[in-house]
This record gives C-alpha cells, sequence and structure tokens, in this order.
C-alpha cells in the first residue's frame, strides 16, 4: 500500500470529520445500522468519485477493476468485482454494511497518520492543534482544503451551491440524521428543505443516499436477537477461585472467565444494585469502543467525591464533563512533561533514599509510600508537604476503603485521627494556592497544580473551590498507586536475580562512574530493560486489577443481556492469565514484551490501566517514573526481602498491594548516595531547584 499521506482524502474521512463532537471528544453517531449503511454508502461513493463503478436504476457494476492501492477502498471494489451477477446499490450497501467497524478504524488512522486528528487514551479524538489553528488540512501532497465543518456548515446554512464532494457529504449526513446534532434546532428548521435539494444536486450523492435511506429504514430482513442467559456465580464458585484468598485479583478473575464465561452475575450487590462480572479480551475490546453509551462512573465514585464537597472530578465525571477535563490536564500528566523534569526526579529519589541506612528492614509498602511522597508532592503539585504527607495520604486511603470499596463503614472516616487529616488536606490545599501565583512560578516548569489551578481560574462554575481541593489533594494519591507498584517490582526483582542483573547493568549504564544522564539520555532504549520489568509486574500483579461502572442504558455484551440499573465489575485484567494470550502466563517473562513477541500487543490483551474514557490518563508518567525509581535503587542499594519464606499475598483494599508483612531489608550500599551534587538552580530544564 502507499503511504496515507500520499492518499487523497476520502469522503469516508471527511464524514467521520463531520460526525465528531469536538466538545465530547466522540463520534455524534450512535453505533448500530444505520450508522454502518451510511459510512458503506461513503465507500461506495469514494469508489465512484474515482470512476471504478458507475450505477444505473438497476444495478451497481465494475468499470475498472484496477486497485487503488488504498486499504479503505480495495477490498470492497474486490468483493464487486469478484460477484457472479450484478446487483444494485442498496445491495452492495447492506453487504459492505458489514464491514463497517473495519472502515471506521481505518478512516480514524488514517487521520492520525495524516496529522488531522489526534487520538488520546480513553477513546477520545480531537482535531490536530495544526488543523485548529489554521482550519485546514492536507488532502493530497501538494493541496489543502478548508475542515468539512466548515465548508458544509457554509453551504447549509448560507444556501452556496456545494462542490460534487460537498453534495454528497450532505446527503450522507441528511440520510443519517446527521443535522439535526450539527445545527441548532431552529437553524435545522430553517434550512431543511435547502439540505434536500442539495441532496438532489449529484448523481451519486442521490443514489448513495436513497440507497442508504432505503436499507436504513426498510431492510429486507430484521432478525430479532435473542441473548443467551446469564451464568449465576455463587459463593462458592467464588471459593473455588483460590487466586482471590492470596489477593491475586487478575488471576482469579481469569478463573471464573475460565470456568463460567465472560459474563456472570455476581452473588451479591452493589450499592443496592445486581451486579454483574464482565471479563476476556472480547469484552474488553466491547467496552473500550462502546462502553461511553451504557456506562458510568459517578455513581461509584460519587461517594468519594463527596466527601471533599467536590462534584466535577476526572474520575468522577462522563461526557463532555469528562472530556473537557481531560484535554485540559492530558499534557501535564504526560510522559513528556516528567521527562522534561528527569534530573529533578532523580534528586529526590536520591533525597529520600538517603535516609535508608545499611540494616534496615523497612515495611515495604509504607516505607515506599513515604519515599515516593515527597517526589509526587514537588513534581506535580510544586509543594514539600512531607512533613504530613502521611496524613493526606492516609485520609484518601480511608476515604477510598469507605466510600469506593465499602470495605469499612461511613464512621470510620470521622474518627478523631480522620477529623486531624482532613485538616491537613486543607492545608495542603492553601500551601499550593498560596504557591502557585504567577510571579512565583515564573521560570518553574508547568505542572499539574498549575493546570487545575487555571481551569479554576477560567470557569470557576464549571471547576468549584471544592473541586479543587479534590484535584489537588487526591494528585498525591498516586504514591499510594505508585508504592503498591515498585513493591510488587522489587519483590519479583529480588525473586528472579537474572533480571535483578540485567536491571543493575542498565542502571550501571546510566548512572556508573557517579554520571549525571541529561534528560535526554533517559531514552526508552536506555530504559528498555526496566520498561519492559515493570511491563510484566503490571501484568502478573496489576494495581487496579478491576473497575466498577453503574450500567445506564441496556446492553448486549458477548451475547448477553446486562439490564439498565445494575452495576457491572469490569476485570479488565483477567486477560493477564490468558494462555491464548500469553506464553506460560504464570512464567515471570520480561521478554514477552520485545518486538518480535509483542504478546501485550493484542487486542484486550494488556489492561493494567483500565479501560475506555477512564483509562488512567497518567499511566505512561507512571511507566517512567516507576522505571527511573527502579534503576535508581538497584544502583544504589543491595535490597532483600524478607521473611525470608516470605510467600507473596496482596491487600486488595483500596489498591492490591503486598501485604504488611512485606519487608525491605537493605543488606548493603553499593553506590553511595551524595547529595552534595546537585543541579544548579536557575537553569530551567536542567535544574533541581532549591526550595
Amino acid at each position: 500500500m502507499t503511504d496515507t499521506v500520499q492518499q487523497p482524502v476520502r469522503i469516508a474521512e471527511e464524514l467521520i470529520l463531520l460526525m465528531l463532537d469536538e466538545t465530547t471528544g466522540y463520534l455524534e453517531m450512535v453505533p448500530g445500522w444505520d450508522f454502518s449503511c451510511v459510512m458503506a454508502g461513503a465507500v461506495i461513493a469514494d469508489l465512484a468519485l474515482a470512476n471504478r463503478i458507475d450505477t444505473d436504476l438497476e444495478s451497481l457494476f465494475v468499470v475498472d477493476p484496477t486497485p487503488m492501492e488504498d486499504i479503505l477502498l480495495d477490498p470492497v471494489l474486490e468483493q464487486i468485482t469478484a460477484a457472479s451477477t450484478k446487483q444494485d446499490a442498496r445491495y452492495w450497501i447492506e453487504k459492505t454494511a458489514g464491514r463497517s467497524d473495519d472502515i471506521v478504524a481505518t478512516t480514524l488512522d488514517r487521520l492520525v497518520q495524516r496529522g488531522i486528528l489526534s487520538h488520546d487514551i480513553g477513546g477520545f479524538w480531537s482535531l490536530s492543534r495544526t488543523v485548529s489553528r489554521l482550519g485546514t488540512y492536507p488532502i493530497s501532497s501538494t493541496e489543502v482544503r478548508r475542515r468539512a465543518k466548515d465548508r458544509i456548515l457554509d453551504v447549509v446554512l448560507n444556501e452556496n451551491i456545494p462542490n460534487p464532494v460537498d453534495a454528497i457529504l450532505i446527503a450522507l449526513m441528511h440520510s443519517c440524521g446527521g443535522f439535526k446534532r450539527l445545527l441548532d434546532e431552529e437553524d435545522y428548521t430553517e434550512k431543511l428543505d435547502w439540505i434536500r435539494t442539495v441532496t438532489k444536486l449529484e448523481l451519486v450523492g442521490r443514489m448513495v443516499a436513497d440507497a442508504v435511506k432505503d436499507t436504513s429504514l426498510r431492510p429486507r430482513t430484521k432478525s430479532i436477537f435473542r441473548s443467551k442467559p446469564i451464568p449465576k456465580l455463587s459463593f462458592i464458585d467464588i471459593t473455588r477461585q483460590r487466586a482471590f484468598f492470596n489477593g491475586n485479583i487478575s488471576k482469579g478473575l481469569y478463573g471464573v472467565y475460565e470456568g463460567h464465561g465472560p459474563v456472570v452475575k455476581l452473588p451479591f450487590k452493589m450499592h443496592g444494585y445486581p451486579t454483574y462480572l464482565a471479563t476476556g479480551e472480547e469484552n474488553n475490546q466491547w467496552i473500550n469502543k462502546n462502553g461511553r453509551f451504557y456506562l458510568r462512573s459517578k455513581e461509584y465514585i460519587g461517594g468519594f467525591e463527596g466527601v471533599y464537597g467536590a462534584s466535577r472530578t476526572i474520575p468522577g465525571s462522563d461526557g463532555a464533563e469528562h472530556y473537557r477535563l481531560r484535554k485540559s490536564l492530558r499534557g501535564p500528566y504526560s510522559r513528556s512533561a516528567l521527562a522534561e523534569r528527569l534530573p529533578e526526579l532523580v534528586h529526590y529519589c536520591r533525597k529520600s533514599m538517603s535516609k535508608w541506612k545499611e540494616g534496615d528492614a523497612l515495611p515495604m509498602v509504607h516505607a515506599l509510600r513515604s519515599y515516593l511522597s515527597e517526589q509526587v508532592s514537588w513534581l506535580t503539585i510544586g509543594v514539600n508537604c512531607s512533613h504530613f504527607s502521611e496524613d493526606v495520604l492516609d485520609y484518601s486511603h480511608r476515604a477510598l476503603t469507605t466510600h469506593v470499596q465499602r470495605a469499612l463503614p461511613k464512621f470510620m472516616l470521622h474518627t478523631p485521627k480522620m477529623r486531624r487529616c482532613r485538616k491537613r488536606v486543607q492545608e495542603l490545599n492553601e500551601m499550593v494556592i498560596s504557591s502557585h501565583t504567577s510571579g512565583q512560578r515564573k521560570k518553574l516548569p508547568r505542572d499539574i497544580a498549575d493546570a487545575v489551578i487555571e481551569i479554576h481560574n477560567q470557569d470557576p462554575q464549571f471547576m468549584s473551590e471544592a473541586d479543587l481541593v479534590f484535584s489537588l489533594a487526591t494528585t498525591m494519591v498516586a504514591s499510594i498507586y505508585m508504592s503498591a507498584g515498585l513493591s510488587f517490582a522489587l519483590y519479583f526483582m529480588i525473586k528472579n536475580p537474572d533480571v535483578y542483573d540485567q536491571l543493575y547493568q542498565e542502571a550501571e549504564a546510566l548512572f556508573g562512574g557517579g554520571r549525571e544522564p541529561k534528560r535526554e539520555e533517559f531514552s526508552k532504549e536506555n530504559l528498555d530493560t526496566a520498561i519492559r520489568f515493570y511491563m510484566e509486574v503490571t501484568r502478573l500483579r496489576a494495581v487496579i486489577p478491576w473497575q466498577v461502572r453503574a450500567v445506564v442504558n441496556r446492553c448486549v455484551i458477548s451475547g448477553y443481556e446486562i439490564p439498565a440499573e445494575s452495576m457491572l465489575l469490569v476485570g479488565h485484567t483477567s486477560t493477564h492469565y490468558d494462555g491464548k494470550l500469553y506464553k506460560d502466563p504464570l512464567k515471570f517473562d520480561i521478554d514477552r514484551y520485545l518486538p518480535e513477541r509483542s504478546e501485550h500487543t493484542q487486542p484486550g490483551a494488556y489492561m493494567p490501566y483500565g479501560l475506555g474514557t477512564h483509562t488512567c490518563l497518567g499511566r505512561r508518567w507512571t511507566e517512567l517514573q516507576v522505571a527511573v525509581n527502579i534503576l535508581l535503587l538497584v544502583y544504589h542499594l543491595k535490597l532483600e526481602i524478607g521473611p525470608k519464606n516470605y510467600k507473596l499475598r496482596a491487600d486488595p483494599f483500596p489498591t492490591s498491594s503486598p501485604d504488611k508483612k512485606l519487608k525491605m531489608h537493605i543488606t548493603g550500599i553499593r553506590n553511595p548516595v551524595d547529595m552534595s551534587k546537585c543541579f544548579h538552580p536557575g537553569e530551567p530544564g536542567e535544574c533541581c531547584p532549591v526550595r
């Protein structure tokens, strides 16, 4: 196939751009028969404009079977060419509609490759900055065109005569009711007659639009879907999954999937609603693609928000509000944001590490939580709250346990200790806000607190002061998640001496001989072993092994109908133990992520950071920060775990982490931490600020 950039922009691509809601990051069309027919019609229209097919009142026929070297159009052209009898346009639209998922996926990929769309993890799409700024995009290697929405609205609202491509786009949009979403109700009513007139201007558009309308409204056959009965899991069935008892939730979930199928009804209710469990790679793919139409997080996370008096947050919002927040915070949470501050990160790692001495035996999870809290506070909210970070984290930990997992009664959040911790949360909030004035932040790198405060200042009704408190305080929750992940990592590293040696060699290459690597030296190539190692850790022991969503619209998953007003427990990490996806899934093997194997790239296979629109926004940041920490710990310290006969068990609440019995023994100092070496302040990007 030729380079996508060299291919002209197709009608199918511009149709997707017309359907994109730029305020929510979603396609405005809900998946269904109408949508499938419209996308099929766009491909048929593209083939007609390319003079590969033609139509008359009776049939659609090939005039030139020569392949176009276009992955979007050639499969359909080949199918029409191979047909033994001639069929009409309606037939081929119906036939091609079955490929609509592939058509949409290919179209979106091409728009990203062209630099027209940007794709965010979680299934959000947006126009690229260049297109948004210029209002044009390349349609070939030498030409540009006004963006589709501007052109079409110009034709419709000003009643201009369209060119053939725009006439076809208008015909297709009208045939599926797209203008009801694109225009205000008053404009739609006023311009409906003109829209109908335009649909008749272009023969190809008229033929395709008529066929789409006829097909989508009066299909020849309409099968009645019969959903399968959902298996009911008993408490005894759950107890048979021994992995649950040692805290290996992902493995236990796979056991349920293997024994009972991809959808089961659980023997208990959550938040007073019947609860279902969905597992397996197909369900992961379905939720990634369709979850936003049927599932919502507010019902599950709302109590946690309410503890802080908040109502609009990233974890507790959906739709346009969630997209707006996510888009505003995407940059500060990105890998590149941390990459700009890597020398600073190294300093904070060493500063915390320097407090440990040879012979120390530390409770691993707690020690690493304290160790990470200073890094997290400096890098994300720009203050040092190490003297009371434990109180802030304890409050968040208790709030998660009582209001999200509901593993403790609510009064446990109002004990004397928790009331003191709540005051610390307010103190933290005041520290952050008072330190993030324009004068004090001058020449300092933009952090997450800067971005959150900016949202509040620009629109205090959208993000209230209570929402601001939540966003700033819960940034520290990253210490809880990362300390759990780093604890699992150190356990597996020590249990696998060959991997331990590989990590030390990689650390020696970066830091050996007293070197202070520059930020560009922390490349993926130089961190290859550490990154693959941590990926294997998160496969075997995901910190968030499941998610819970409210089912707000009836949906059918893997042939099972899940009713509205129920809860769905999404076991997205069950696939991590699936032998069909991973070779020897119980084996710790960092080579499974090498390019020649890439087992994790199979659709739905590797999901440690969640699914769909709520996929962890800071996952790339986390991977980089943990990788750097692993290498520094390996380089400076000799580590063992205790007790010597310790067998890994995990506590599931509020996140999955090794239990309190696991200790980290510092048996020696490989390379002493020299805190006299510090980057000279005042050199943005290459400094470790002295505060």
